[in-house]
């Protein structure tokens, strides 16, 4: 039998209403037998409902902790606690520099200078110049320097590491092509410059050691060369530019101490040491084991210098680096060019 699309549309609404009331039907019922199981009577002969008895429903009891009455004793051994051994800085050190001039020119004939040194003799080696090209495989930056042989230098610092030989590593600090340019807000602005960044004579950007950013790239360059087993970093240009082009707000000298301090605390360690070249005796060394680091010093100024820079131990904090063999140098450190070793 065919049906009418009006007759199957009203068949389904049918069907529909029909299903929605048996669905009905059954939760009515389905209620009903639960309202009426608090009235079922249960005896021998069977089930009975009386509507005259009170429902009763099942009374709760309220969850407690478990009490657990046995105690444990803990013993344990508290160990004396001691302060961090600070390794003193090495007294009376002497030696020789390698400067990057003689590092651009031969290397292996360095090499062959440094094999003659006897032990606990000190180097200082050049690692970085002020563009920010670094003289080694470093992993603090890409940027390599274009007049010194890579391979070679790598190959010269590991015979330092293996040598029994004092190594110290210089760099240029607040100095930096490289970062500045790549680093906007760390660098020193020019004045006037709606903020564009102050190129000295050589064409390199300063740093501004009030940021965060410039004191954490300067740490990350002492760590690297301190986990290579460098027993001591010296920065040069760890000052302010001499110029009246720059924008500064605060007291340049307050900042450049307290930068200081910050480095020497983030960085120093057990036979690791952090320390400074000045070009002035206004410098102060901060709290701790580091050295300031003098160049080109005359001779009949030393006791001077030292009065005025008023040390508390010069003879361990003082560094010269001089071509001069006067014994006027001899009761400080005092480092020479490597091509007048012996």
């Amino acid at each position: 039998m065919i049906f009418s699309y009006r007759t199957r549309k009203r068949l389904i609404n049918l069907g529909i209403t029909i299903l929605v009331l048996l669905l009905v039907a059954a939760i009515v019922w389905l209620c009903g037998i639960i309202w009426l199981d608090r009235y079922v009577v249960y005896s021998r002969s069977g089930a009975r409902i009386d509507f005259n008895q009170s429902p009763t429903f099942p009374s709760g009891v309220v969850a407690k902790p478990t009490v657990q009455n046995f105690s444990v004793n803990v013993f344990y051994d508290e160990p004396e606690i001691e302060a961090p051994v600070v390794d003193v800085m090495p007294t009376s050190i002497s030696g020789y520099y390698i400067d990057s001039e003689a590092l651009k020119t031969d290397i292996p004939a360095v090499l062959e200078q440094v094999q003659k040194l006897e032990k606990d003799t000190a180097v200082l080696l050049d690692v970085k110049d002020i563009r920010g090209h670094f003289y080694y495989s470093s992993s603090v930056s890409t940027k390599r320097a274009k007049d010194v042989d890579i391979e070679q230098m790598d190959q010269l610092i590991q015979y330092l590491l293996e040598s029994d030989l004092y190594l110290i590593a210089r760099l240029p600090a607040l100095r930096d092509y490289e970062f500045g340019l790549n680093n906007v807000p760390c660098g020193l602005p020019r004045k006037g410059g709606n903020g564009s960044l102050w190129l000295d004579d050589t064409n390199c950007y300063w740093l501004d050691p009030t940021k965060s950013g410039t004191l954490d790239y300067l740490a990350q360059q002492a760590m690297e060369l301190r986990l290579m087993g460098f027993n001591e970093v010296v920065f040069t240009d760890f000052r302010f530019p001499n110029t009246e082009k720059i924008t500064f707000e605060g007291d340049k000298e307050q900042a450049i101490a307290e930068a200081a301090a910050t480095l020497v605390q983030k960085v120093s360690a057990d036979k690791f040491f952090l320390s400074f070249h000045s070009e002035t005796t206004t410098f102060s060394l901060p709290e701790g084991n580091c050295r300031l680091y003098l160049a080109d010093v005359p001779a009949a100024d030393v006791s001077t210098i030292v009065e005025q820079i008023g040390s508390e131990n010069p003879a361990i904090q003082m560094m010269f680096l001089t071509t001069v063999h006067d014994t006027r140098f001899d009761e400080y450190c005092v480092l020479r060019p490597l091509d007048e070793a012996p």
